[in-house]
């Protein structure tokens, strides 16, 4: 009976142990279901980077750069984002790159659940950005 009462209490705890603590790692489709992101650690921080876009864009440059020697550089293996630290439960806050306009913002990136995260970019609060992207996989896709 103290067993089973052990048991009871200690399940829930473990539950939301699991759930404060999601991991970014994965890969991510974007809202606009143009492109993935995988994300995965470097170093004690999370970076990520572009693997995959629709077929009209796979061939996309980041011409946007300021910097000239880097606007012919590929979108596909571009980082987009990097040094993502722990801020608190499922946050970090790190920097993020916009290819579509070659600026750099300050970020957040939120675990909302094992399925979504919210990625937010900022120029300077309250003038952000946020976008929702889905756990997914890199499947191979001829479209």
């Amino acid at each position: 009976m103290f067993r089973l009462m052990i048991a009871i209490v200690m399940i829930p705890l473990f539950v939301m142990a699991s759930a404060a603590y999601a991991s970014p790692e994965g890969i991510w489709l974007r809202a606009n279901q143009e492109t993935k992101i995988t994300i995965e650690q470097c170093g004690e921080a999370y970076c990520g980077t572009v693997v995959w876009m629709i077929a009209e864009k796979r061939d996309a440059t980041d011409k946007n750069n300021p910097n000239p020697d880097l606007q012919d550089r590929p979108i596909i293996g571009l980082q987009i984002f990097s040094d993502m630290k722990s801020s608190g439960t499922n946050t970090y806050q790190g920097t993020l790159y916009n290819a579509e306009d070659g600026k750099t913002y300050a970020g957040t990136l939120t675990v909302v659940d094992e399925k979504t995260l919210k990625l937010r970019g900022c120029v300077i609060w309250p003038l952000c950005k946020t976008d929702t992207w889905s756990r997914t996989t890199l499947a191979v896709n001829t479209n």
